[in-house]
């Protein structure tokens, strides 16, 4: 998902811009080339070197700004900490920027596409009076995948977050994904895993309805889908009362036999609401989406064995 706010309002006195490399670049405004020929005939017929020099105006407060007043696309709440000053942290830009500098667009777009909670940056855009806008579209954080060296958030793409603000509150709102055997890699980079990339397919699909249907993991198979097998490569749901909910293949699969994506997640709506939420009250039950036909159901028992696919069928009298 992309997030991007507008900006404020450019000052009266602004620059227009050019397309240069793929990035923005300054044009001054006429009254600004005016004001810079004057003081540069005057420099040479006078013989002043300070009024000449380049680098004397570059130095000028009317042409830097403050490294840390750059302005950016308004981070969600979810991004800790002050973005600008992370990221210029990390950069070796001067306390003062100099809006002559010809190489400054193209290295805060670099240092800004580096943070791992920057999806894109659109463009870099230097204004006079002194004013940098830079316009991003940022990550955001979807499920936490859970492994045994921890969990680990990631975004709709299956890239690797930081712990968002307020991850120990909010975590129990966010989806799970359970059942990878891979490491994460590095963050901000994408986790190197067809699985997990399945997953938040699936995750960004039910997210909406996450508290709705009661849902508390998406649990990826152990073994990858097959075209002869329909059990192969499955992906199931939990549930708070420990129900398991068997929903197939990830969305926009190709396996023979699967049903749409929307299908199965009506099929499941429907039967939240005509037996009520999951809970104690109902027990925990077997529940499948995948039958052409109806959806099929059956108890849990508590001890019993466990239920495998390819052993335990649904029988045809538990439909509803």
């Amino acid at each position: 998902m992309k997030t991007s706010t507008s900006l404020p309002a450019k000052p009266l006195l602004e620059s227009t811009e050019s397309e240069v490399g793929g990035l923005r670049a300054i044009r001054w405004p006429e009254p600004v080339w005016l004001g810079l020929g004057i003081l540069g005939l005057s420099g040479v017929l006078l013989g002043n070197p300070a009024v000449t020099s380049w680098k004397t105006l570059d130095k000028r407060a009317d042409f830097t700004l403050e490294r840390n007043n750059i302005q950016i696309s308004q981070p969600p709440r979810w991004i800790p900490g002050d973005l600008v000053r992370e990221v210029l942290a990390h950069c070796d830009f001067p306390q003062r920027i100099s809006l002559l500098d010809q190489e400054v667009t193209r290295e805060l777009h670099d240092a800004f596409a580096l943070n791992p909670w920057v999806e894109r940056v659109h463009s870099v855009r230097k204004t006079y009076p002194p004013r940098i806008e830079i316009d991003l579209s940022y990550r955001r954080p979807l499920a936490l995948v859970t492994i045994d060296s921890g969990e680990f958030m990631v975004d709709e793409s299956g890239v690797v977050l930081p712990p968002p603000r307020n991850l120990l509150i909010e975590s129990a709102n966010y989806p799970r994904i359970e059942g990878i055997r891979t490491a994460p890699g590095l963050i901000g980079q994408p986790w190197a895993d067809s699985l997990v990339a399945h997953a938040t397919a699936l995750a960004t699909v039910l997210e909406p309805y996450w508290k709705e249907l009661q849902l508390t993991a998406i649990v990826a198979p152990r073994t990858g889908p097959r075209s002869d097998s329909l059990d192969d490569g499955v992906f199931e749901l939990r549930t708070v009362d420990g129900s398991r909910i068997l929903w197939g293949h990830p969305p926009d699969s190709d396996h023979p036999g699967t049903l749409p994506t929307q299908t199965r997640l009506q099929r499941l709506r429907d039967y939240a609401s005509r037996l009520g939420p999951f809970g104690p009250q109902h027990g925990s039950q077997l529940i499948d989406l995948r039958p052409l036909g109806e959806i099929s159901r059956r108890p849990i028992v508590a001890g019993g064995p466990p239920l495998h696919l390819r052993e335990t069928p649904l029988p045809a009298g538990n439909d509803f």
